[in-house]
């Protein structure tokens, strides 16, 4: 497996458990509840993601073969 593709799941799992938690906390309707969680998910993977790439972790390169 890749940087890159280790980097996503880490930043998944990551994002998936804090969107979570601030969904079930900030409460409401089912619909307020997913979309809190999915866009804290979105916000605290993109986070880990940049703050790998920053750090120099990971490099991404694109080609048409996407690897």
């Amino acid at each position: 497996m890749s940087e890159a593709q280790t980097l996503a799941i880490i930043a998944g799992g990551v994002g998936g458990s804090v969107g979570a938690f601030v969904g079930v906390a900030v409460g409401g309707s089912a619909l307020t509840v997913t979309l809190t969680t999915l866009v804290v998910a979105l916000l605290v993977g993109g986070g880990v993601v940049a703050s790998a790439v920053i750090a120099g972790d990971v490099e991404f390169f694109a080609n048409a073969d996407g690897e």
